[in-house]
């Protein structure tokens, strides 16, 4: 009898609260002046950096400590560049300079993530690109041990189930790896920002918010008067496997 080989997928799935977030935010300034453009992005870039700084204490080897909200935070250079406007009769107008720096927060403190949004969204010069919601490190590398085996299981059951149907018994010859990702499970009813959901490496979500801001950007209003809901979501973690199986052979 020949050989019967059967191929399927192995599946797992698992659901997590996001643990942490990941703010990213541009400075930026532009007017005629370049001089007086960079130092406005300069100054402010350096104002947040120190408010980060007393957010994240390290320790001696230099790692956050574990009371601390941020873990992480980095910065772009300094970015510049010009163009010239023109009128309605296409003359052309002044030069205009801009200026940018961009940078990247990683909170595990979620109260305080919404905290430092609720101050930024009225600073005159400070954009809030995205949120990237994610799970951490210790989680995420647990999580990836528990799924391949849970993967493997139901492949193996799945080709078992097809093979005793047939009377046949398998054993498996090849395994490959589908990775692992994650998707937001719901997005907060009075969250601020575009939506979530848009699959990511594992582990990791990213709440869309290109732009948002642009009307605290163009004022240094006062404070929104609506609470800024920056619950966590819920994060879906899904692994999968492709596995080959082949028959027995019959005594």
């Amino acid at each position: 009898m020949e050989p019967l080989k059967i191929h399927v997928n192995g599946e797992s799935s698992i659901t997590r609260l996001a643990e942490q977030g990941t703010l990213r935010l541009t400075v930026e300034s532009e007017g005629p002046d370049l001089e007086t453009v960079s130092k406005n992005v300069l100054t402010r870039s350096n104002s947040l950096s120190d408010l980060f700084k007393t957010l994240s204490p390290k320790t001696t080897t230099g790692t956050a400590t574990s009371s601390a909200a941020v873990t992480k935070f980095a910065s772009t250079f300094l970015r510049t560049r010009n163009y010239t406007p023109r009128d309605k009769d296409n003359k052309p107008l002044p030069k205009v300079y801009q200026a940018s720096m961009s940078l990247s927060v990683i909170f595990r403190d979620i109260t305080k993530l919404s905290e430092v949004v609720g101050q930024l969204v009225s600073y005159s010069n400070v954009e809030i690109s995205a949120i990237d919601w994610s799970l951490s490190e210790e989680t995420q590398k647990n999580l990836r041990s528990q799924m391949r085996k849970e993967a493997i299981a139901d492949a193996v059951g799945k080709a078992g189930d097809y093979a005793g149907a047939v009377g046949r018994e398998v054993y498996p010859v090849e395994i490959m790896d589908g990775g692992q990702t994650a998707t937001t499970q719901h997005v907060p009813s009075r969250s601020l920002f575009g939506g979530f959901g848009a699959p990511t490496a594992f582990g990791q979500t990213r709440s869309q918010g290109a732009g948002l801001f642009g009307g605290a950007a163009a004022s240094s209003g006062p404070e929104p008067t609506e609470m800024l809901d920056l619950s966590p979501p819920d994060i879906l973690v899904t692994s999968s496997v492709s596995v080959q199986f082949q028959s027995v052979p019959e005594k």
